[in-house]
C-alpha cells in the first residue's frame, strides 16, 4: 500500500528501498509502483513510466473503475444471497436427515442403536464442516464487499482531487480484490449429505439401515480435456474406460481414446439425434429426419429397424432387460394440447412395441412436453429429461410402471435448469448436466441434490451429452469440447 494520508491531496512519495529515490513511476503490465532505476532495469521491457503521465491518463477512467467495483459488489452481494440459501438449505437437509434416521431406527430392532448414534454424530460433522466454510466464506465476501465500497466511495468523492499516486494505488488495490472475488468458486460450497435408506431385513441390519453419504467422499478429477470437433457432442457412449463413441451432426460416428486420439472414423449418411452401442457392438440410434430407429455395424452398414412415422424419434436409451426406451414427439414446439403426442416407448432390439408411457396414472394427464433423453437406472427407475421451454427443462423420474415419483428443476438459484445429458452410476446417483449454466449436477435415487460434481476450474462449457463406464466420466459439450474425468462414488467410505 502507498504511504499517503487517505482522503488527502497532498502527494507524499514513499522511497525505493533498493535505490532510495521516489517511488514516482508505474508499471501497467506489473500493476506495481517503483522508482526509475528500477524502470529502466527491472522493467524496461514494459509498459511504465511517470505516475503523473499515466495517472493524467487513467484519471478518464475513473467512471470505468467505479462501474467495475460496482459490478463486483453487486455480484458479492447476489452471492452472498446464494450462501444464505445454502446454508438454508443444509440446515434444512441436516435436520430432515435427522428425522429420516431417527424413523429408520424406530422401525428397526434395537441392535441398530450404535449404528444410529454413528451416523447422527457423522452428519453433525458434517453439517458443522460446512456451516463453518460458509460462516469463512460470507466473512470474507462481507470483508471484500466493505473494502471495495470504502474504495468507490473514496474515488467518487476525490475524483478531481486526488493525487496520481492515490488514484493508482486505488485502482491497483480495487483490481486485486476484484482478483480475488473471481477466484472464488461458490461451487465447492454446495456439498450437501444424502443419507440412503435401505430395506428391513435383520439378517444384515447395517447395509439394510442405509448410509450416510458424506458428499466430499466423491471424488472427481479432470484426466483428460479436448476439442476434435467443431460441433455439438449430440451423444457420447463410452466402451470402455479408455475409449468412447462419439456422435455429432456432422453424420458421422467416431471411437476416441480418453486422450483425443481418434481410433476409427465410420461415416453413416445419416444424422443421429441420440444413440445406444447395443450387443456385438453395433449402434442404434434415433434418425429424426427420416423419422426411423436404425442400426449401424462396425464397418458402416446402416439398416432400418423400425419407423417410428408419424412420430419423430429422439431420445434412446436401453432397458435393464436389454431393449430400448425411445423418446417420441409428433412436433418439437412446446405447446401441447389433447392431441399432442410426447410419449416414452419401450421397443424390443427388434423393433417390436412393447409399452408406451404417455400419460399420468389418472390416464389423462401428459408425462411430457418434449421429452429428450432417457436413462432407465439401475433400480428400475426411468429417468426423462424434458425440455418444457427454450434452454429449460426438468428431470422426471418414473417408476417402472411409469407413476410419477419425483421431479428436479435445479438447486438453489432461481435461474432456468437446462439439462441436457443424463447418466446414472452404480449407486444408482443420477448425474445431470445442466447446459445453460456449465454445472453437472449430482441427485441421490430419490431426487435429493447432494452436490456439484465439478467444480468451476475443470467445468466443461454447455455440457450436452455424459456417459459412465466403471470410473470414467465422460462429457460432450456443445463447442465440440469433451473432458474425461475420474470418477469415484463410494457411499460406504
Amino acid at each position: 500500500m502507498g504511504e499517503f494520508t487517505f482522503g488527502s491531496s497532498r502527494e507524499v512519495l514513499p522511497l525505493c528501498r533498493k535505490h532510495d529515490e521516489d517511488r514516482d513511476m508505474c508499471c501497467e503490465d506489473c500493476k506495481t509502483i517503483f522508482c526509475v532505476t528500477c524502470g529502466q532495469t527491472e522493467h524496461k521491457e514494459h509498459n511504465w513510466g511517470s505516475i503523473k503521465k499515466i495517472s493524467s491518463e487513467k484519471r478518464r477512467d475513473i467512471p470505468k473503475i467505479s462501474q467495475a467495483i460496482r459490478g463486483c459488489v453487486q455480484e458479492i452481494t447476489e452471492s452472498l444471497s446464494f450462501v444464505s440459501q445454502m446454508e438454508y438449505e443444509q440446515e434444512k437437509r441436516h435436520s430432515g436427515q435427522i428425522r429420516k434416521l431417527v424413523k429408520q431406527q424406530d422401525e428397526m430392532v434395537s441392535e441398530v442403536f450404535k449404528i444410529t448414534n454413528a451416523n447422527i454424530e457423522k452428519s453433525k460433522g458434517i453439517y458443522s464442516r460446512c456451516q463453518q466454510k460458509l460462516a469463512t466464506l460470507k466473512t470474507n465476501m462481507n470483508n471484500y464487499k466493505r473494502e471495495l465500497l470504502d474504495k468507490v466511495q473514496f474515488l467518487d468523492s476525490q475524483s478531481g482531487s486526488m493525487t496520481g499516486f492515490q488514484l493508482i494505488e486505488t485502482r491497483n488495490d480495487a483490481e486485486a480484490v476484484i482478483a480475488e472475488v473471481n477466484n472464488i468458486d461458490l461451487t465447492a460450497y454446495g456439498h450437501l449429505p444424502c443419507f440412503f435408506k435401505g430395506q428391513m431385513d435383520y439378517q444384515a441390519l447395517k447395509a439394510m439401515y442405509g448410509t450416510l453419504m458424506d458428499p466430499e467422499h466423491i471424488k472427481v478429477s479432470r484426466l483428460a480435456n479436448f476439442k476434435n470437433f467443431s460441433n455439438t457432442i449430440v451423444s457420447i457412449h463410452s466402451v470402455s474406460e479408455d475409449l468412447a463413441w462419439v456422435h455429432g451432426w456432422d453424420c458421422s460416428a467416431y471411437l476416441l481414446s480418453n486422450i483425443g486420439v481418434t481410433k476409427k472414423t465410420i461415416e453413416m449418411n445419416s444424422l443421429s439425434n441420440d444413440f445406444i452401442v447395443g450387443p456385438g457392438g453395433i449402434h442404434i440410434f434415433t434418425d429424426f429426419e427420416n423419422d426411423e430407429i436404425k442400426k449401424m455395424d462396425e464397418n458402416g452398414r446402416v439398416s432400418v429397424i423400425v419407423s417410428t412415422k408419424p412420430l419423430t424419434p429422439i431420445g434412446i436409451g436401453k432397458s435393464l432387460d436389454g431393449n430400448m426406451l425411445v423418446a417420441l414427439v409428433d412436433d418439437y414446439s412446446f405447446k401441447i394440447n389433447t392431441n399432442s403426442k410426447r410419449l416414452l416407448k419401450l421397443i424390443s432390439i427388434d423393433g417390436e412395441e412393447m409399452r408406451a408411457f404417455e400419460f399420468d396414472k389418472d390416464g389423462s394427464t401428459k408425462l411430457f412436453t418434449k421429452p429428450h433423453r432417457v436413462f432407465q437406472n439401475y433400480n428400475t427407475d426411468i429417468c426423462v429429461i424434458d425440455q418444457i421451454g427454450q434452454s429449460s427443462g426438468v428431470l422426471r423420474v418414473l417408476s417402472s410402471d411409469g407413476a410419477v415419483k419425483f421431479d428436479y428443476r435445479g438447486n438453489y438459484v432461481k435461474k432456468r435448469f437446462d439439462p441436457r445429458g443424463l447418466v446414472c452410476d452404480g449407486n444408482c446417483n443420477i448425474i445431470v448436466t445442466d447446459c445453460l449454466h456449465s454445472f453437472i449436477h449430482m441427485l441421490s435415487p430419490c431426487g435429493e441434490f447432494i452436490r456439484y460434481i465439478v467444480t468451476k476450474q475443470e467445468a466443461i462449457d454447455s455440457p450436452y451429452s455424459v456417459d459412465l463406464t466403471k470410473s470414467s466420466l465422460w462429457v460432450g459439450g456443445k463447442n465440440g469440447e469433451i473432458s474425461v474425468y475420474r470418477y469415484i462414488s463410494d457411499p460406504n467410505n
